[in-house]
C-alpha cells in the first residue's frame, strides 16, 4: 500500500515543483500549449516525470543497486529527477512543459529530489527512507 500512495505522493510534488517553477520563473519554464492549460500541464508532466523515476527506482532494485550513503542516493537520485524533467520537456507538444535550457532541469531536479525524500519519510519513515 505504501508504494501506490508513495507514487500518487510522488506524482503531487512533480506537478507541484512544475506548476512553481512555472510560476516563479514562467520565461524559462513554459507549462502550457495549444492543448493544455499550465495547471493541465503540471499534472500531465509531472505524471511522465513520476513514470520515468519509478522505472529507474525498479531497475535500480532489480539490478540489487546498493544505497549505501546518503550521498550515493542523492547522486543517483538526482540524476534521475533531472534527466527526467529533461526528457518529458523534449516532449513539450505533446505534455505542453517546456525549458528553455538544460541547466533548468537541475535545478526542477533539486528541489523536486528534496521535497520527494521529505514525502518519503512521511509515507515510509525514517528507517525507510
Amino acid at each position: 500500500m505504501n508504494n501506490h500512495l508513495l507514487y500518487i505522493i510522488y506524482w503531487l510534488v512533480n506537478s507541484v515543483v512544475l506548476y512553481v517553477f512555472g510560476l516563479v520563473f514562467p520565461v524559462n519554464v513554459v507549462l502550457g500549449n495549444w492543448r493544455f492549460s499550465p495547471v493541465e500541464s503540471a499534472i500531465y508532466s509531472g505524471f511522465w516525470v513520476t513514470f520515468l523515476i519509478w522505472s529507474f527506482w525498479d531497475f535500480a532494485v532489480a539490478k540489487k543497486a546498493k544505497f549505501d550513503t546518503g550521498e550515493i542516493t542523492f547522486g543517483y537520485f538526482f540524476l534521475v529527477n533531472a534527466f527526467s524533467f529533461w526528457l518529458v520537456s523534449k516532449f513539450s507538444e505533446y505534455a505542453g512543459f517546456g525549458i528553455t535550457g538544460y541547466v533548468w532541469t537541475f535545478g526542477i531536479g533539486l528541489v523536486a529530489y528534496v521535497v520527494q525524500r521529505g514525502a518519503r519519510r512521511l509515507v515510509v519513515g525514517k528507517n525507510g527512507a
